[in-house]
């Protein structure tokens, strides 16, 4: 009997260790923030959701690391009606039990939001970020992103083809936008910001110098990925205008890159002999469009090359450039910075 006594009370005793070792771990997940990265993301609570939907959403957004935790929680507090419809900004550096709190409360966001996009990026790189503030799906921008007759009052979107995707065009900057924006307004936005910064002295330049602005945008989205900084823009676009001229494939790594969706600073051997229209390496002159929206320092440089005869560059690991007149001296630069 004392031996049944004594395995009774010690499986009760280890029950009573893992079931409080267990609330410990909910608890705290509860209250500690789900990550350290201070994102905001923009969540929906659609009338009639329930708490099961709403939270295992929360948990495929990344927002908390494991909806049934919060669920009970919810219900626990009487949560389960009185959720709030409504868009909430949300972020991860937020405990569970904040981000619920938030939305039974109904704080919701009504007025603007920020959103930043930075100069080089893809139209693929803005849909994924677009997506990822939950704004949008990446589906949904990807349709709004192809030329069409919406988009022909802008003059200088006159000779793109429809269907062509406005890569180039989509000015990198920081916006204001309203909470309920559709992906078409904020291309609107961003093709005005365009128009806004691209003057029309520069647009004569270009006419000047007998080129589209589709050929211009193009080299600048090339020399935007291959620069280390704004300064050195115009040298770099110097040595893509020498290779134009004489009839020298442009070998940007930039865009195999492009190309494979990779970023590597030296891509391999094999890569840069894919067989795409994109690759530099593989055709001559510029491939047949933007692979990416440059900022206005790499535009202008674009239009406005540096004047000199080298037709070779690299970075070294400090990314100040070096520059070579002949394939020798760029293969010694490589043996001596980069091997």
């Amino acid at each position: 009997m004392k031996r049944t006594l004594s395995i009774v009370f010690g499986v009760l005793f280890l029950f009573s260790v893992v079931a409080g070792s267990g609330a410990w771990l909910v608890f705290d997940m509860l209250t500690t923030p789900h990550s350290d990265v201070d994102t905001e993301k923009l969540f929906e609570i659609r009338p009639g959701d329930g708490l099961r939907a709403v939270t295992r959403r929360l948990e495929t957004a990344n927002l908390i690391p494991w909806a049934p935790a919060l669920e009970g929680y919810a219900r626990w507090r009487g949560y389960a009606g009185v959720l709030q419809a409504g868009r909430y900004l949300l972020s991860p550096a937020m405990t569970p039990v904040e981000m619920i709190a938030t939305i039974v409360s109904g704080d919701a966001v009504f007025d603007e939001l920020t959103i930043t996009i930075p100069e080089g990026w893809s139209a693929n790189d803005i849909e994924l970020y677009l997506e990822a503030q939950g704004l949008f799906t990446k589906e949904q921008f990807q349709e709004a992103v192809v030329m069409g007759a919406r988009y022909r009052d802008f003059p200088f979107l006159a000779d793109l083809a429809d269907d062509t995707i406005l890569d180039g065009y989509l000015f990198p900057d920081t916006y204001r936008i309203f909470a309920d924006s559709t992906p078409e307004g904020i291309v609107l936005r961003m093709l005005g910001r365009f128009a806004e910064r691209t003057d029309a002295a520069l647009l004569a330049e270009i006419r000047s110098q007998e080129r589209s602005l589709h050929e211009v945008l193009t080299l600048a989205s090339i020399v935007q990925h291959e620069s280390a900084n704004d300064a050195e823009m115009p040298v770099v676009a110097g040595v893509f205008w020498n290779r134009l001229q004489i009839g020298m494939r442009l070998e940007s790594d930039a865009t195999v890159n492009y190309v494979l969706g990779t970023s590597k600073r030296q891509p391999t051997f094999a890569d840069t002999e894919v067989q795409h229209p994109y690759n530099t390496y593989e055709n001559e002159g510029l491939p047949p469009g933007p692979i990416g929206n440059p900022g206005l320092p790499a535009i202008r440089a674009a239009v406005y090359p540096a004047e000199h005869d080298y037709l070779f560059f690299l970075h070294k690991p400090t990314r100040e450039i070096v520059l070579s007149r002949t394939f020798r001296e760029h293969l010694d630069s490589k043996a001596r910075y980069l091997d």
